[in-house]
């Protein structure tokens, strides 16, 4: 393990927090396949969560209307910090993100430190949730950074570990919007 990725283990470790009002998961047993993890082509199971606005959302409140990307991301990973900073906020700038697109990064568990998610939200024009140990399984999250995206339709189109570039995204994206 490199020193990198021990101090981020150990920045995470002791990362003190709790779920507080930005966390509201809702992730019935039922609803992970019979525990399996979902896969490309499945439906993605309804989930409530909470961002950092106070903004209540479900899944299924974008069915039918928008393509939802979710960033499956840690706190002190330096990889989400890049893919943020040089990816998603120049792809959910005003004028290049389509409508029917929203972006939405989550965090890993629900153990990390709400105040620094907060300040991470700040200035960025997509949204912030705490997410959970549940949700990461069920979406086979445990890399960060992991991307998911789920169509109009509420299947997933596409599902990967690590980084990619702002046109790969563009790419996976349009995909799911045909």
């Amino acid at each position: 393990m490199d020193s990198k990725t021990l101090f981020g283990a150990l920045l995470v470790a002791g990362i003190i927090g709790g779920i507080g009002i930005y966390n509201v998961n809702n992730i019935p047993d039922n609803e992970t396949l019979n525990n399996e993890v979902i896969e490309v082509g499945n439906q993605a199971p309804d989930f409530t969560l909470r961002d950092t606005e106070g903004n209540e959302f479900n899944l299924s409140d974008y069915q039918g209307e928008k393509v939802l990307v979710l960033e499956f991301m840690n706190m002190g990973c330096g990889s989400c910090h890049n893919f943020e900073k040089n990816v998603l906020k120049s792809y959910c700038n005003n004028t290049t993100m389509p409508k029917d697109v929203e972006v939405v990064s989550i965090t890993q568990t629900e153990d990390e430190d709400e105040n620094k998610l907060f300040e991470r939200a700040e200035d960025k024009n997509w949204a912030y949730a705490l997410g959970s140990e549940k949700m990461t399984e069920t979406f086979g999250a445990e890399r960060s950074p992991t991307i998911v995206i789920i169509d109009k339709e509420g299947i997933v189109t596409f599902l990967e570990s690590g980084s990619m570039s702002k046109s790969e995204l563009e790419e996976k994206i349009n995909k799911a919007l045909e």
